[in-house]
């Protein structure tokens, strides 16, 4: 079976690329330029069912705020905002009216709470799954787009938020663990809501773009140690991370302490469906991401450094240890 990046490769090799494309194939999303000083963001995510869902554990309302949140999140990954969505559906005979209600309210929920607009779509029949694609369009100023290969030696490597809780989730979810949006409370539902409900940092991805503060960007789709990989691999450079530095989510920590066989940091380090942002930045500009921290109410913690070479090594208690890229990657 062919692995995604492969198949992207490839497609990259082949594609002819418009004197007006900024960033194409490769990057979280497609950069063009725009009229005036703006230039275009462009992405769109595709959803399986039984690949990266499945209905009967994830409520219509919320799988139509995680569609659009995720694509909108590449948007952030990018300094950009998202301005408007185009929702595309092959729905099955399993998709009862109510859940289309359902599937569409929490859909256009997040938009209005996003400040995007669905302006079009498609839909179509599938004998037995459904599908979702979502195209966002998002806005950033004339070559202010932040891509994965700006990162330099001496950058600071920073993510937001806290890690493992999604990869957690998911493990809770296949072995048995349900939730009602209503009372959920508790470390196992706070793990199982960041898997199934997702929160973009579209605020402070767009003021990092805007007070062009990252070097390289990337969301943290599938893992943290595959999405770094990325941002090493098209900066040509290599980094060092801090085990002991990176933020691992408290209900990881508290589910770990009662269920065998679950390391809080292998969750960490290779969780996917995150949905945090991971960039660099140059360290004369500590203060201000401390200080953007602060602002945006987003918890930023700084994770290793950039370095000339050597791909992505791990510091743990003294040792130095190679890692390879243990998140999650599609297999076609």
């Amino acid at each position: 079976m062919a692995r995604e990046s492969e198949i992207i490769r490839r497609l990259r090799k082949r594609a002819q690329v418009a004197n007006e494309v900024l960033v194409g194939i490769g990057d979280d999303a497609a950069v063009i330029t725009g009229r005036g000083s703006k230039d275009l963001i462009l992405c769109c995510d595709l959803m399986a069912e039984g690949v990266h869902f499945r209905p009967e554990w994830t409520p219509p309302r919320i799988l139509g705020r995680k569609a659009l949140a995720v694509s909108l999140s590449d948007i952030a990954a990018m300094g950009g905002i998202p301005r408007f969505a185009m929702i595309s559906v092959a729905l099955s005979r399993e998709c009862s009216s109510e859940f289309i209600d359902e599937f569409f309210g929490g859909l256009f929920e997040f938009a209005g709470k996003s400040g995007v607009s669905i302006i079009g779509g498609d839909t179509s029949s599938s004998r037995d799954s459904l599908f979702i694609d979502v195209s966002a369009i998002g806005e950033c100023e004339s070559g202010a787009a932040v891509t994965r290969g700006g990162a330099n030696v001496g950058d600071t490597i920073y993510v937001t938020g806290s890690l493992g809780a999604s990869a957690l989730g998911l493990l809770l979810l296949e072995d048995g663990f349900r939730i009602d949006e209503s009372t959920a409370t508790g470390p196992r539902s706070k793990a199982v809501l960041k898997h199934l409900s997702p929160e973009p940092r579209l605020e402070l991805g767009r003021v990092l773009g805007e007070k062009r503060l990252a070097s390289a960007m990337i969301d943290i789709s599938d893992g943290l140690s595959t999405d770094l990989w990325h941002i090493l691999d098209e900066s040509n450079r290599g980094a060092i991370i801090s085990a002991a530095a990176i933020p691992i989510d408290e209900c990881v920590w508290s589910v770990a302490s009662s269920v065998p066989g679950i390391d809080p940091l292998t969750l960490a380090v290779n969780s996917g469906e995150e949905y945090e942002l991971l960039f660099t930045a140059p360290l004369k500009d500590r203060r201000q991401i401390s200080e953007l921290s602060s602002a945006c109410a987003v918890e930023i913690t700084a994770v290793g450094e950039i370095v000339e070479a050597g791909g992505l090594q791990l510091e743990r208690e003294g040792s130095i240890e190679l890692i390879r890229p243990a998140g999650y990657e599609h297999r076609i």
